[in-house]
């Protein structure tokens, strides 16, 4: 879970390094705080959120799995916790 968390954090958090990184590069590191504003950390964060939406739909939608699949959940078998999975609907043959 920790893994999913970090995932889109770091995805909001892209905005903000390369603006950072813009900024130390082409002024200087003393400009960095100064170009730090409301308005442009307002910027970076809608930026920063568009980015982590677009990232869940197409991630959602192209992951690969059978939207008419059924899921079964992890569970316990003969002692060992066996990963949950999705099968495929009845009448889809894996090729």
């Amino acid at each position: 879970m920790t893994r999913f968390y970090l995932t889109y954090a770091v995805l909001f958090m892209i905005p903000f390094v390369l603006y950072g990184a813009f900024i130390y590069f082409s002024l200087g590191r003393a400009a960095v705080r100064e170009s730090l504003t409301t308005k442009a950390l307002g910027y970076l964060s809608v930026t920063g959120a568009a980015l982590t939406v677009i990232i869940i739909v197409v991630l959602t939608n192209y992951s690969g799995y059978d939207a008419d699949g059924t899921y079964t959940p992890a569970h316990l078998e003969d002692g060992k916790i066996v990963p949950g999975r999705i099968e495929p609907a009845v009448g889809d043959a894996a090729e």
